[in-house]
């Protein structure tokens, strides 16, 4: 099986960049492929007032986080973006302002890059 990781960009103003995604996701783990997820740049605001999303996007989230897909969320955007506080009520820790994923490790263990 191959490896994917996600790498979420897009704010949550156009919820098919977040819904659709973190759906191929959950598609890919279904057929056993190693998936990880990582919110990125303008999408760590996709915390900020997470219930009001719509239900699609929500609910592709939901099923990604609950079988642990999402890796985390970028420490440097979260701090720099002032979401800190959301994020980490969404259960996600940032553990200071360093930029997160590392890409190159990333590649480095056989991940294919999605950036959206």
């Amino acid at each position: 099986m191959s490896k994917h990781a996600f790498l979420l960009l897009s704010p949550p103003g156009n919820p098919g960049k977040i819904a659709n995604p973190l759906e191929y996701a959950t598609q890919l783990d279904d057929a056993g492929h190693e998936v990880v997820v990582w919110f990125d740049g303008g999408s760590t605001f996709w915390f900020e007032e997470l219930s009001d999303r719509p239900a699609p996007a929500l609910d592709a989230y939901r099923a990604a986080k609950e079988r642990g897909l999402i890796t985390g969320v970028c420490n440097h955007c979260a701090t720099h973006k002032g979401v800190v506080e959301t994020v980490e009520d969404e259960g996600f820790e940032i553990t200071g302002d360093a930029h997160q994923p590392d890409v190159g490790a990333l590649v480095d263990d056989g991940y294919e890059l999605h950036i959206v």
